[in-house]
């Protein structure tokens, strides 16, 4: 197959994040069976234009401000000098609307949707927009299939207007090599990811500052992003002590994984909760809020603890469950590493490469 998939940035971009690891991760391995893939995106400083990198040919125009408005005209322009059987249309934030600009197959694939939760990211004109062209999209890509990466996100879709298949293509763990698993800490708890107001970590934050009253904690943020100054003003407003450990490399983040005795997760939504499960394959349970993308990454009870968003009281009382009770935590910890288990990037891999010939029969016999 001749696959072009169009998405805001590459994986080598600074921007980059989880929906760019999810298409290397997946496409990458594609290439390797004989596929060829193509990857239109937008070029931040220092970047080529055009280059080939472990098996993608990609091209990069304009920035990020302005690569939705490139894209469809860059594609058209793709689509006339190489061979395309079926557009990949990373749909995040501001679609691309490539259905609007060729009659080849066009796949959105959906990491997640952020719906009414963009209000509380970002100003309310911005916010207003991106809620506008999300609704637009369950028009404009109505009688398209999709990929959704979850459940959750296939429900959104739904409820947006997307009346064609949804097939859900879950994320993989990667496959950690044999090493030297380093000591846990039996009082750390740890948040892991993007810093960003509607994950929700100052519930964290107050959570540790609950926990402080009642026993022995130490708390770290792991990961960057443009909350993390309001965070660091809310725990020393609460006397709290937390490590922010800014951005770190994948190792890194495996090791903190591997040293925490808890990882948690207060996010009011996720596409799916890829922290979480990346936590529960190296041994280590997980609570998390009772949101969408997150509910369906921790068996309740028995890899980690699933708490009502937004109950901060819930949440310092399982944390407290996990940190005191030894026997718990490591029937939790075979547990989770038993349910990660079954996650792979090969499976995720295949189950596309399913699903775009699915697609294309449907083409050619419709």
């Amino acid at each position: 197959m001749n696959i072009l998939v169009i998405n805001w940035q590459d994986w080598q971009n600074p921007f980059a994040g989880g929906a760019e690891v999810y298409l290397y991760e997946i496409f990458s391995r594609l290439i390797r069976t004989g596929h060829r893939v193509m990857l239109l995106c937008s070029r931040a400083p220092g970047q080529a234009r055009h280059e080939f990198i472990d098996g993608f040919e990609v091209f990069r125009i304009g920035r990020r401000a302005n690569f939705n408005f490139l894209a469809p005209f860059a594609m058209r322009a793709l689509l006339r000098h190489r061979a395309v059987d079926v557009v990949i249309d990373d749909l995040n934030k501001i679609p691309f609307y490539s259905t609007l600009f060729t009659r080849r197959r066009v796949l959105p694939m959906v990491m997640h949707l952020f719906r009414s939760t963009i209000f509380r990211e970002t100003n309310p004109v911005f916010a207003a927009y991106v809620f506008v062209t999300e609704r637009l999209a369950g028009v404009l890509y109505g009688r398209s299939d999709f990929v959704a990466i979850s459940k959750s996100t296939a429900q959104d879709l739904r409820e947006i207007g997307g009346r064609g298949c949804i097939y859900i293509v879950h994320s993989g763990i990667p496959e950690r090599p044999p090493g030297t698993v380093p000591e846990r800490d039996p009082d750390l708890v740890a948040y892991v990811g993007r810093v960003k107001t509607y994950k929700s970590i100052d519930h964290f934050v107050r959570c540790v500052a609950l926990v402080a009253k009642r026993r022995k904690i130490r708390a770290s943020i792991v990961g960057d992003g443009d909350a993390l100054d309001g965070l660091k003003s809310l725990a020393r407003n609460l006397g709290v002590e937390i490590d922010f450990c800014g951005f770190v490399a994948e190792a890194e983040k495996y090791r903190v994984y591997e040293t925490a005795r808890l990882i948690v997760q207060p996010s009011i939504k996720e596409g799916w909760g890829l922290t979480a499960i990346e936590a529960q394959s190296c041994g280590t349970p997980v609570v998390c809020a009772d949101s969408p993308g997150l509910r369906e990454v921790v068996k309740h009870g028995e890899t980690g603890f699933l708490y009502r968003y937004g109950n901060v009281d819930e949440m310092a009382a399982r944390t407290i469950e996990l940190l005191e009770d030894d026997n718990k935590w490591r029937r939790f910890s075979t547990a989770a590493r038993e349910w990660a288990g079954q996650f792979s990037w090969d499976g995720s891999a295949a189950r596309l490469e399913q699903v775009l010939q699915e697609e294309l029969g449907h083409e050619k016999n419709p």
